[in-house]
């Protein structure tokens, strides 16, 4: 396979977009208020909030404003915006997620995010041991996480309390890793572009194996796109049969040493009433360790969609296995058909 270097928008350095606003989209009270019509008039519906879609939330004006524009930026563009200014200290907790859902709706359909049927989760420190519990997730403990890419188009946060201490985002275009490695490291594309083992963490549907393969990079159409996910790789070594390569090893080493290249990566803090939206193709993103509050009320708390894009680019059908599904505004997620599928209030 012939490789080429990626020259598009895609293609940034961390340091550069820190020293930059155009990323940032301030809601004005105008904004505010459509955004608070359609929740209210939603709301009186009474209708579950697993039914939310882009028809219920027609924000016509939010739309010209920004969201289309922040579309374009996600799927032909740096691949990362941040609205800033949602009331999350006004709105009771389910307005809130009602708000948030609906709003965010616009970019495609909602992904299913644990077996427990949850399509929001909750971004919390529980207490857990990702090292003694396999059904654990990093983002129920305090911990670093690491650089990665999660199971749909789009994923979004929305800080509804900032941590004491810590807790930075960090993104890094894995475009930008691509051509570092093109430059330095070639001979190690073709086994990025090779299926890796990676773990499903007890997150598998129907006949499926408890772990997918699946590569971390790949081509569909012209375009490059990735999906890197190094701790379920290391812990796929559970399964009877599964082998890890040197040559494999060596390669995921070169992707974690660029990620982790303070000239590539870009740090974004969270206040309450942001809203993060990242493009899971184009970026790998991450989380500083932090220090909670002992106030149970004011303990770091984001709400998190997977989202599943509209008018999206094709993917190969060689993430068939971790996807379920290829097709468009239908992929990603963890899919079992017999999940009871919800939209939790609080952390569970």
């Amino acid at each position: 396979m012939m490789f080429k270097k990626i020259n598009n928008a895609s293609v940034w350095y961390g340091p550069e977009q820190e020293k930059k606003d155009d990323w940032v989209y301030n809601l004005d009270k105008d904004d505010i208020s459509e955004i608070n019509y359609l929740t209210e008039k939603y709301l009186s519906t009474n209708r579950e909030l697993k039914e939310i879609n882009k028809k219920d939330f027609y924000l016509e004006n939010l739309q010209q404003k920004y969201l289309n524009k922040i579309d374009l930026e996600l799927k032909n563009g740096r691949g990362f915006a941040l609205i800033r200014g949602m009331p999350v200290n006004k709105w009771d907790r389910k307005k809130m997620i009602t708000a948030y859902m609906g709003l965010c709706s616009f970019f495609g359909n909602f992904r299913v995010q644990n077996k427990k049927g949850h399509l929001l989760g909750h971004i919390k420190d529980l207490g857990k041991d990702t090292n003694k519990d396999y059904s654990a997730r990093v983002y129920e403990t305090s911990y670093r996480q690491t650089f990665h890419s999660d199971r749909s188009d789009i994923v979004s946060l929305l800080c509804l309390n900032k941590s004491k201490k810590g807790g930075e985002s960090l993104l890094v275009s894995s475009m930008t890793i691509f051509n570092k490695i093109l430059e330095n490291h070639p001979e190690y594309l073709e086994t990025l572009f090779a299926p890796f083992p990676l773990d499903r963490r007890g997150e598998e549907g129907g006949n499926q194996k408890g772990y997918s393969m699946t590569p971390v990079y790949y081509e569909k159409n012209g375009k490059i796109s990735s999906y890197f996910l190094r701790q379920y790789l290391e812990s796929s070594k559970r399964f009877k049969g599964v082998v890890i390569t040197n040559r494999q090893r060596e390669a995921l080493d070169i992707v974690d040493k660029y990620a982790n290249d303070e000239k590539l990566f870009m740090k974004m803090k969270f206040e309450p009433g942001d809203i993060q939206i990242i493009y899971n193709h184009t970026l790998f993103h991450d989380r500083m360790s932090f220090e909670d509050y002992d106030e149970k009320d004011k303990k770091r708390h984001l709400l998190r969609l997977w989202i599943s894009a509209y008018d999206d680019r094709e993917l190969s059908d060689k993430y068939v296995d971790r996807w379920g599904s290829i097709k468009i505004a239908e992929r990603g997620g963890v899919f079992d058909a017999n999940l009871d599928i919800n939209v939790p209030m609080e952390a569970n």
